[in-house]
């Protein structure tokens, strides 16, 4: 029996003095600390540290732009809830030109800030067929209006998905 007690009081001794290791530096922008490999760090540490990051992220991203990326609960992609980082569908969408017109205009929606030297559009026909006079090429016509054009005799009533990448 009191090999019993001698033992527990050794146990709960030992138990008592755990000791964490401190830091051994921190990141330069955020003061993050950073620790040796193999370091005892107490949970809390860690977690208000994840904490931290995962609000400048988020700031980050809803500061950048929202109506280029946005961050949702997609239960398809996460079914835990956890949020996603997606391209918006303001910066897609798709339009057709009429007949064999050469310029088609479209919005873009969620935006009145288009900008000749800052936003970029890439097109991508996709009708059944499609022939080298599906190139298209486009002119920011307004802070939210695109003209789409291409060459003559393309694609009657031609298919297109345009995406808009702003540069920052």
């Amino acid at each position: 029996m009191k090999k019993i007690i001698f033992f527990c009081l050794i146990l709960a001794a030992t138990a008592a003095a755990q000791v964490f290791d401190e830091p051994i530096d921190s990141t330069d922008h955020y003061a993050f600390r950073l620790y040796a490999q193999s370091a005892r760090v107490p949970n809390t540490i860690l977690n208000e540290d994840k904490s931290k990051m995962d609000s400048l992220i988020y700031a980050l991203i809803v500061w950048v732009d929202s109506s280029q990326h946005i961050l949702i609960a997609d239960p398809e992609i996460a079914p835990t809830g956890h949020l996603v980082f997606k391209t918006s569908n303001y910066a897609t969408g798709f339009d057709q030109f009429t007949s064999t017109l050469t310029a088609d205009t479209f919005t873009v929606t969620g935006t009145d800030t288009l900008e000749v030297n800052r936003d970029v559009f890439l097109f991508a026909p996709y009708s059944a067929t499609i022939t080298s006079n599906d190139v298209i090429a486009y002119t920011i016509l307004s802070p939210n209006k695109v003209r789409a054009v291409r060459p003559a005799s393309g694609t009657s009533g031609l298919l297109y998905r345009w995406r808009w990448i702003r540069r920052y």
